[in-house]
């Protein structure tokens, strides 16, 4: 008992809530620091994650990790502890994954050997540390030498923590565990096969409507890459729903705000997308309309800047009115173009272009989305054009890049898990974690 006492003393003192993320030793650390009367204000979670499909659900372990790495290894637990980080309020996470016996792993890794991974929250950023260890003794006896083992390392990890103050290895290896984890959680690829891609997700529109019941696809069309993509997605599906003898109709909306700037891009997406019906809703009287009730209502606007964002969010979510009205009219389904870039940066308005029924591009980089968009045949210009939200009246085409503060390039290095600068990472994660709002559920009571 002296370890587990002075452990969760440790953990009192410093003010730390742990979180375990356990594969050999199934649940026993937490269960062995439970011994301690008190030791419970310490602890935030212990979760047993034993397969991998458990690893990957829970915890953002990537399938590409286990695949190359093996399950018994420090890249697997040092994924493990990162998701165990990421998904719960703990300030310390204590990670392992290994062979207690009584056989040895698949590869022929020896009975007793134990990968580990102490993850901390520090100063908004997210400390890694690995180790493997190997013990002898019969299965149980390795699981709980394995358990007090994490344990009597964490003050030594987390005093290295604290004094950090300079890029060294074992930091790279967290900014890249960190970045492994929220590619996994946002299902991003390393690579694509685009004719594979374009099966994959055609497949997936028609396997939604046949098990929803729903005739009807929608999707609001504006000339950038994204919905030309989508859009040609949605109407080969339709087209292969009609050749098994199914009705099935795409619906593509127009939905300016007054004059579009780059109709033209929007018109020769429609001519490469070849939908079923068009239909043109100017959503600029109903935008104004609901901004100047508001207002009329007693909405206080600090200034024009903070107006024209209120009103461009509302230009986002009224586009969103007009497709599910019509979804609801014609037995539809709603198709958003969200992909992992923007899903990554939470660059989407809530309950707006960020509402959908359906998601195909979900898991693609913005340069994968690009590659589809050529393996399908969209024009050149569409398919390397600078992609804006264009809400902004006050700043018209601003780009999103501009906005975003990283490059799309940037961003589809981290989430295809290439190396980016120390400052783009800061910047992307710190933006993936204000968002994290976006990509949720509403809240609810505990």
């Amino acid at each position: 008992m002296e370890l587990l006492d002075r452990i969760t003393d440790y953990l009192i003192d410093n003010e730390l809530k742990l979180a375990t993320a356990e594969s050999c030793t199934a649940g026993l650390i937490v269960s062995e620091l439970a011994r301690v009367p008190g030791s419970g204000q310490s602890i935030d979670c212990g979760l047993g994650v034993y397969s991998p499909q458990s690893k990957n659900r829970y915890l953002g372990v990537s399938f590409d990790t286990i695949e190359r790495h093996g399950l018994t290894s420090e890249a697997v637990a040092c994924e493990m502890a990162s998701g165990a980080l990421n998904n719960n309020e703990a300030d310390v996470a204590l990670a392992n994954t290994g062979i207690a016996g009584p056989n040895p792993g698949d590869d022929d890794t020896p009975i007793g050997t134990v990968c580990f991974a102490w993850a901390f929250r520090h100063n908004g950023n997210h400390h890694h540390y690995c180790e493997t260890r190997r013990f002898d003794g019969t299965r149980n006896e390795v699981r709980l030498a394995a358990a007090h083992y994490a344990l009597e390392r964490l003050p030594h990890y987390h005093k290295l923590c604290l004094d950090s103050g300079t890029v060294n290895a074992e930091e790279k290896r967290s900014r890249q565990a960190v970045q492994r984890a929220i590619g996994v959680q946002l299902h991003a690829q390393t690579d694509i096969d685009a004719q594979h891609e374009f099966e994959r997700r055609r497949d997936f529109l028609c396997n939604v409507m046949n098990e929803s019941g729903q005739t009807t696809l929608v999707l609001g069309i504006s000339g950038g890459v994204d919905s030309t993509v989508a859009g040609r997605l949605a109407q080969l599906a339709v087209e292969r729903r009609r050749e098994q003898g199914e009705q099935a109709t795409f619906i593509a909306m127009r939905l300016p705000y007054g004059v579009q700037q780059d109709a033209d891009d929007a018109d020769k997406a429609l001519a490469f997308i070849q939908p079923d019906e068009v239909l043109d809703v100017n959503i600029q009287a109903a935008s104004d309309a609901l901004l100047e009730s508001l207002e009329s209502g007693g909405l206080a606007l600090k200034d024009a800047g903070q107006r024209d964002f209120v009103l461009g969010n509302i230009k986002a979510r009224q586009r969103m009115v007009a497709q599910y009205a019509v979804a609801g009219t014609r037995g539809g389904l709603v198709i958003g173009t969200d992909q992992a870039a923007e899903a990554l940066m939470g660059f989407f308005t809530k309950y707006g272009d960020g509402a959908c029924d359906v998601a195909p591009l979900t898991g693609l980089s913005k340069r994968q989305v690009r590659l589809l968009g050529q393996h399908l045949g969209s024009p050149h210009e569409l398919v390397n054009k600078a992609p804006t939200a264009d809400l902004e009246s006050l700043a018209p085409q601003k780009l999103d890049e501009v906005a975003l503060g990283v490059t799309y390039e940037e961003i589809d290095d981290f989430l295809e898990n290439r190396d980016v600068s120390k400052s783009a990472y800061d910047t992307i994660v710190t933006t993936y974690r204000k968002t994290q709002h976006k990509r949720e559920l509403p809240i609810m009571p505990d």
